[in-house]
């Protein structure tokens, strides 16, 4: 009858931290789906922002460059250059 006892204790003892364990568990998966939600927001939001810049990057490739803005014309300049310099990295990277 003791070692009936024993078991059935050793038993509810596991059962308790399984209990926990599922518990934890399922907090931590809440929270994951909610980092999970906010990343794809966060994914969702800088699409939409690219999307715009390549709207906005046409548009300024389509106006003749006399008309563009000293400004526009000079962030357009330095992405260009920025563009360059990738290319020549990536280029001598490839040439050992």
């Amino acid at each position: 009858m003791s070692d009936l006892q024993t078991a059935l204790l050793g038993l509810q003892e596991k059962l308790q931290a399984l209990l926990k364990r599922q518990l934890a568990l399922e907090k931590e998966n809440h929270q994951l789906k909610g980092n999970l939600a906010e990343q794809q927001h966060l994914i969702t939001q800088l699409q939409n922002e690219l999307k715009n810049e390549q709207a906005a990057l046409i548009t300024a490739q389509m106006r003749p460059a006399q008309q563009m803005d000293p400004a526009e014309k000079a962030a357009l300049n330095k992405k260009i250059d920025d563009f360059i310099k990738e290319i020549d990295h990536c280029i001598q990277n490839l040439n050992p």
